[in-house]
């Protein structure tokens, strides 16, 4: 059906495409997730293609699972049984450029530096941004709703989805329209917007996308305390202020220390002058004071450049507890209002568990807040760096919030589904079972 040389069987082809970036530290060693060889691995051209993948899977009940970069954090692209992976980077495509309506039409395998040079030509940019740029795709960023640098400005990529093309789990072709507004009944796009390849496999998806700006400002601004620059945080929203980039967290290890926030904004050059001199305004409110500028430059010059080194050797991620340090980041949904709470109990709780506590930060805006936990040793260790990982995590509903923001869920997060959503996830389940009742579709992820 594809051709001798789009199905791949070579063993370290194989071994590839088993994994994604999840590395082994970030697995409790008491829940172990074993990746296996897929039998192979496909790479679909056209979206015929992949339904012809799909009829074969249906026909002998063999699993799917659909692989875009490689680079999720989460084992959403894992093969936890032996299934067939469609990798999906062949279908390469921009298919449709529309600048009067600022939207694109791209196949779902094309990777966000590539479609981002092609719109330059344009005049146009992606408003998605995150670290995974250079490899991560269309498909692979608008399956996990993955959230990127401009995020404050554009919000995540499932708030730029228009319209998608999928194929279903028993090989029907699903289109919606590629329009901003409609209220012609529920919208299927989030089938897939953070689905996770569950309930089928995109194939192409119409983007909104923006002109490049006329004008870009970077800051850099320290403040005495993490209470103090939230504060700051805070008076940007109560001013209706949305700066392109908002990345802010501790400066030193030292959780008590100094923070640093990172501003940037962009657009009409009056518009920048203006939202720019606001914000530093209500940093000197609050005690901050600006940086070097080329501190600012050089964050955002290097926001990149751990997926560049993780392209370089893709293996790497996996490995990474093999020198006995362990390391987990937590990436949660809170209301404003209980982040710095939050956030005290995540030091309690973190030296309470003899674990690190390395730093914390918010992104894009002041109800995203992340931190980072380590623990140095073996096995013993990384139990109780996941131990400590999963009491946040449940803490993390007393306070209101979600477990995650940015990275979805995939196998890591799998069993904090039930308590995430109660009820509900028994509901997702059913429409699970009536889009795919031979369970081939990326089974185990979502908790699903």
């Amino acid at each position: 059906m594809l051709g001798a040389g789009a199905v791949l069987t070579d063993p370290d082809e194989l071994d590839l495409h088993a994994w994604d970036a999840l590395s082994r530290s970030r697995i409790h060693p008491s829940h172990p997730i074993v990746p296996v060889h897929p039998l192979c691995v496909c790479t679909p051209a056209s979206t015929a293609e992949v339904q012809a993948v799909v009829d074969v899977a249906n026909q002998f009940r063999v699993p799917l699972v659909p692989y875009g970069g490689g680079s999720g954090l989460m084992g959403a692209a894992a093969s936890l049984v032996p299934g067939i992976v469609v990798d999906l980077r062949r279908m390469n495509a921009v298919l449709e450029i529309d600048t009067a309506s600022f939207t694109v039409r791209v196949q779902a395998g094309t990777v966000l530096e590539s479609l981002d040079s092609e719109l330059q030509r344009s005049g146009l940019m992606l408003g998605h941004d995150p670290w995974t740029v250079p490899v991560a795709t269309v498909g692979g960023a608008v399956s996990t709703n993955s959230l990127g640098y401009r995020g404050g400005k554009y919000g995540s990529v499932g708030s730029q989805v228009l319209g998608v093309e999928a194929v279903l789990p028993e090989g029907r072709v699903c289109r919606t329209r590629g329009v901003t507004k409609s209220s012609t009944g529920i919208d299927l796009n989030h089938l897939f917007i953070g689905g996770e390849g569950c309930f089928g496999i995109l194939t192409e998806v119409t983007l909104r996308v923006y002109p490049v700006p006329e004008a870009r400002s970077l800051q850099a601004v320290r403040f005495d305390s993490f209470a103090r620059g939230f504060e700051a945080v805070l008076a940007f929203s109560a001013a209706g202020l949305r700066p392109m980039l908002l990345d802010y967290g501790d400066e030193t290890e030292d959780p008590q220390g100094p923070s640093i926030l990172y501003l940037g904004f962009e657009g009409k050059a009056e518009v920048v002058a203006a939202e720019e001199g606001a914000a530093l305004a209500a940093c000197r409110d609050r005690g901050g004071s600006r940086l070097a500028p080329d501190k600012a430059r050089r964050f955002w010059r290097e926001r990149h450049a751990a997926a560049r080194r993780f392209a370089a050797n893709r293996r790497e991620r996996r490995k990474r507890s093999d020198a006995g340090i362990h390391q987990d980041w937590v990436h949660v949904a809170l209301p404003a209002s209980q982040v710095l709470a939050f956030r005290q109990e995540a030091i309690a709780m973190a030296a309470a568990g003899n674990v690190c506590f390395r730093e914390s930060g918010l992104w894009t805006g002041p109800e995203l807040f992340s931190l980072r936990l380590s623990k140095e040793g073996g096995d013993q260790a990384r139990a109780e760096l996941g131990d400590a990982v999963a009491a946040l995590l449940r803490a993390v509903h007393r306070f209101g919030g979600s477990v995650e923001y940015c990275h979805g869920v995939g196998v890591k997060l799998a069993p904090f589904m039930s308590h995430e959503h109660g009820d509900n996830l028994e509901l997702m389940r059913s429409v699970k079972r009536c889009l795919d009742p031979r369970g081939i579709m990326n089974p185990g992820k979502l908790g699903l």
